[in-house]
């Protein structure tokens, strides 16, 4: 599943027509299903009036909501409830939520446990799925096993599954052997060959929003030793990407690849890359993509199509 970058207008809110459109592009090009409003989503620093809208949006453009994992990340408790609410009622395939950010001392087991069973208790919602976002470099809380082991125990169905964005490959395989019932995303993508192998549900992952045909290919490879050929070549891309900050770099290549410099726009505090970086980041991405093989490709290399009599006065 690809953590959908969120376009947005001048105003700094979602633009549904973009967002539904690259949604469907998204789908059609290989990604299972979207994350909205995630961490490369920008999420947290829109409001919940304008997720909701959004999310009403993407549905009524056609996506099917099962396709759909919507991050409920907010600080106020009432926020959260709704949003939670607002997005099981939509049919969608589960929601998404890490610990809040803003209080990091101090932050006990039994803390980050009252926290999630107060969403749930808050939510009523018996068709509610939620998935456990493990990510300490975001919330500074880690969501332990034996959070997830009292959470399941208590709200048996409810708990869908957990999003593991710590970066340790060893702890996202203890959690798919201790949780087989439940299903586990890695945010990693170099973690998926072995991890798969584990019985690994899958990625919720940003790269997908620019590499999403390699990803695709390396997932359908048929054992870890195939899919680990496909490594070096992700890699290679990776470190075109986060040689700047990720969510505006994400959203340059997506405007490249849509040549629309609409999608460049960020949200506050976050600024867009400086041109001289963006235009070489753009020119290293391209080659690289180019040199993928074509199945694997992401982005459109066709020669520009030229007026007829551009094309004529250059044959004479």
């Amino acid at each position: 599943m690809v953590a959908i970058t969120t376009p947005v207008d001048r105003d700094l809110r979602p633009d549904h027509v973009r967002l539904i459109a690259r949604t469907g592009q998204l789908l059609e090009m290989g990604c299972d299903g979207i994350a909205l409003f995630g961490t490369t989503g920008e999420g947290v620093a829109l409001s919940i009036d304008d997720r909701m809208n959004a999310l009403d949006a993407v549905i009524a453009g056609g996506i099917d909501p099962s396709r759909i994992i919507v991050s409920i990340g907010a600080l106020p408790i009432p926020d959260v409830t709704r949003l939670s609410q607002h997005a099981t009622d939509a049919g969608v395939d589960g929601v998404l939520l890490m610990p809040p950010c803003a209080f990091r001392e101090g932050i006990t087991e039994d803390g980050t446990f009252t926290y999630f069973r107060t969403i749930v208790d808050r939510v009523e919602r018996p068709a509610l799925r939620l998935y456990l976002y493990h990510f300490p470099g975001i919330s500074g809380v880690p969501v332990t096993p034996g959070v997830i082991r009292r959470l399941d125990e208590r709200y048996p169905g409810m708990i869908a599954g957990v999003k593991d964005s710590g970066g340790d490959a060893d702890y996202t395989e203890m959690l798919v052997r201790r949780f087989s019932h439940l299903s586990v995303f890695t945010g990693t993508e170099v973690h998926l060959p072995d991890l798969l192998a584990t019985g690994m549900r899958g990625t919720i992952c940003g790269l997908a929003n620019i590499m999403p045909r390699l990803l695709r290919v390396m997932m359908d490879a048929p054992t870890a030793f195939d899919r680990r050929r496909y490594l070096p070549l992700i890699l290679a891309g990776d470190a075109i990407v986060t040689r700047a900050p990720f969510i505006p770099s994400t959203k340059a290549m997506v405007a490249a690849t849509l040549d629309d410099p609409e999608w460049r726009r960020v949200l506050p505090p976050m600024a867009e890359l400086p041109v001289i970086e963006r235009e070489r980041m753009v020119a290293d991405f391209r080659r690289w993509d180019a040199s993928l093989p074509a199945e694997c490709r992401s982005m459109n290399h066709q020669p520009p199509a030229f007026p007829e009599k551009v094309v004529s006065i250059r044959r004479a």
